[in-house]
């Protein structure tokens, strides 16, 4: 059950990436479905960057919930310059939050 108490179908990609980085998939489907949306619609996209930030940059669930919050406010937005920003950010935190104001063209 999701947080509202509504049941979510999710799938294999969910169900796999919340063994590893145990955030439940219900969540990562609903961050998967809001990234795609502020993201020109780039699911395949969307997903390696929810990959990046949960296994590499070890994003939280309130993290992972505020970067799609900021990515939200700032869309919509290349997804691909966003992987690519993330990337880069290999693993830091706080760089991959900066990606997108550097993608926004907003500051901190």
């Amino acid at each position: 059950m999701s947080k509202l108490g509504v049941k979510i179908l999710t799938t294999k990609w969910e169900e796999k990436l919340a063994a590893q980085c145990s955030i439940d998939p219900e969540t990562l489907k609903v961050a998967l479905e809001e990234l795609s949306e502020s993201c020109y619609g780039d699911a395949r996209t969307s997903k390696r960057v929810i990959e990046e930030l949960t296994l590499k940059c070890n994003l939280t669930y309130d993290e992972l919930r505020k970067f799609i919050g900021e990515v939200s406010k700032n869309c919509p937005m290349d997804a691909k310059k966003l992987e690519k920003e993330v990337r880069q950010a290999e693993g830091r935190k706080e760089i991959a939050f900066m990606a997108v104001h550097k993608l926004a063209g907003k500051p901190l």
